[in-house]
């Protein structure tokens, strides 16, 4: 079943000629662009797994959510329905969803200017300033960073010949935190001098075995008495 102004809330734009309070307008607004992000964030998670900073991120949308709900509830507005479960599709490829996070993060920072310019009473004041600044603070910089992140992995992993899609692939946690690894050393030109193009082109299955082969090692040295020469 539709919203009664399911225009307006599509089109995230006051409109002051609509039948219903500008107050009305800017809540549900608001919390049908909650809606909207919590279901893209929780879709990324069932398509690629529960890593941040979607996992982080859709938690917050939820309290956002909850938010905007009180605010219904004390001002008497119905709470819209959220139709975004049901058509929600998420991009083809993590780097492609990270740079969609960046983008309705930005989108939403501007929908707050928007929808403060009716100046709300201060309790709606207070919870729109809350929410922009958690997007502007905490989830656009935190999508920027991980998009950062998945663009040095792709970049050392095509070194390899190995193509995007394949670069999430997982190996295992050793091999994991070692791919983490070279993929920040690839944005770092001279971090192992002589030996670092050896070692960014090499398949990070065999460096975590032998990280973990010298581990063992040290481990059984650590564990073995030494005997020492007996005195005459």
């Amino acid at each position: 079943m539709a919203n009664y102004d399911e225009a307006i809330l599509r089109s995230r734009t006051l409109q002051p000629a609509a039948p219903f309070p500008l107050l009305h307008q800017a809540i549900r607004i608001a919390m049908y662009d909650e809606y909207a992000a919590r279901a893209y964030y929780r879709h990324v998670i069932e398509a690629y797994g529960n890593l941040p900073p979607f996992s982080n991120i859709v938690a917050a949308e939820e309290q956002h959510v909850a938010a905007l709900g009180r605010l219904c509830e004390h001002y008497g507005i119905p709470r819209p329905q959220d139709p975004f479960p049901l058509e929600t599709v998420v991009a083809p490829t993590w780097r492609a969803n990270l740079q969609q996070g960046i983008a309705a993060e930005i989108a939403n920072v501007q929908l707050y200017q928007h929808l403060l310019s009716i100046q709300p009473p201060a309790d709606v004041q207070r919870v729109f300033l809350n929410l922009q600044s958690a997007s502007l603070e905490n989830h656009l910089p935190a999508f920027q960073r991980a998009l950062q992140s998945a663009i040095a992995r792709e970049s050392y992993h095509a070194a390899q010949g190995v193509p995007a899609s394949q670069a999430y692939v997982r190996h295992g946690p050793l091999t994991g935190i070692v791919e983490s690894g070279l993929s920040l050393l690839t944005r770092q030109h001279g971090a192992f001098g002589i030996v670092g193009p050896l070692v960014r082109n090499a398949h990070p299955a065999l460096l975590a075995g032998i990280v973990a082969g010298g581990a063992a090692v040290h481990y059984l040295r650590k564990q073995t008495p030494r005997i020492s020469p007996q005195e005459d």
